[in-house]
């Protein structure tokens, strides 16, 4: 017992954190905190989105925005992600990114946040909705998913709207990642109670009579346009003279 006793002795002369049995660890002061998932180079293209929503952001409530594109496949979860971590760092945003998929939810799984469970999950009236957040270390930012893998209920118009009014109030920004217009779900995530909407369009592969066929669906259904994001854009014009442009 004396030798283990004056080995923690050295170690603590030697400047090692190392507590005795009964006492506790003295903490010294804590590294300045890095998100565990930082903006990728995606974001910097996606700053003049941030500065289109930031009008939204100056009311009461939070605001919700929404990312859609016309068929699976066109980047939206990548896009929808990357705008609410830059909202959530370099904006200091208490922001909220929902995975709205019933299928593959990849922006979920892409952050480990829980996906047995979701808010429109049974009722959701009464419990702590902090269960099902995943918090991004390092950031303001914190994800859910809409349904959870065995959710076989539709998204009630009623509910739905009862959980954004309640969200508004906990976030500045909620930040909605919807399924592709095609796959006929999307009018169910209510695009009327969105304060702005995003159409993510894959550059060079998507028709315009096709966008243009999406941008009237959903403005028939009360959604408000703030633009469109031309996801994987290619530059035939290198680098140093497109930006002298």
């Amino acid at each position: 017992m004396t030798s283990l006793y004056d080995a923690l002795q050295r170690a603590r002369q030697g400047g090692y954190d190392i507590a005795l049995p009964g006492e506790r660890a003295a903490r010294g002061p804590e590294p300045p905190r890095t998100p565990a998932r930082a903006p990728g180079p995606v974001a910097i293209e996606l700053t003049p989105l941030l500065a289109a929503v930031r009008p939204l952001l100056d009311g009461a409530r939070g605001a919700i925005v929404q990312f859609v594109a016309t068929a699976a496949g066109e980047g939206t979860s990548t896009i929808a992600r990357e705008f609410a971590l830059l909202a959530a760092t370099t904006g200091h945003r208490r922001t909220l990114l929902i995975d709205g998929a019933r299928g593959n939810r990849q922006t979920a799984r892409y952050f480990d946040s829980d996906t047995a469970r979701g808010l429109l999950d049974g009722n959701w009236i009464g419990f702590d909705e902090a269960d099902l957040q995943r918090s991004v270390s390092g950031t303001s930012l914190s994800v859910m998913c809409l349904f959870g893998e065995r959710s076989n209920n539709p998204a009630d118009a009623v509910t739905l709207k009862a959980l954004y009014d309640q969200l508004r109030g906990q976030f500045e920004l909620i930040v909605v990642d919807c399924p592709a217009i095609e796959r006929g779900e999307y009018p169910m995530l209510l695009p009327e109670e969105a304060d702005g909407i995003f159409l993510v369009i894959r550059a060079e592969t998507t028709r315009p009579a096709v966008i243009a066929h999406a941008k009237g669906l959903v403005e028939q259904a009360g959604g408000r346009f703030l633009g469109a994001v031309l996801n994987q854009r290619k530059n035939y014009i290198p680098g140093f003279l497109y930006r002298l442009l």
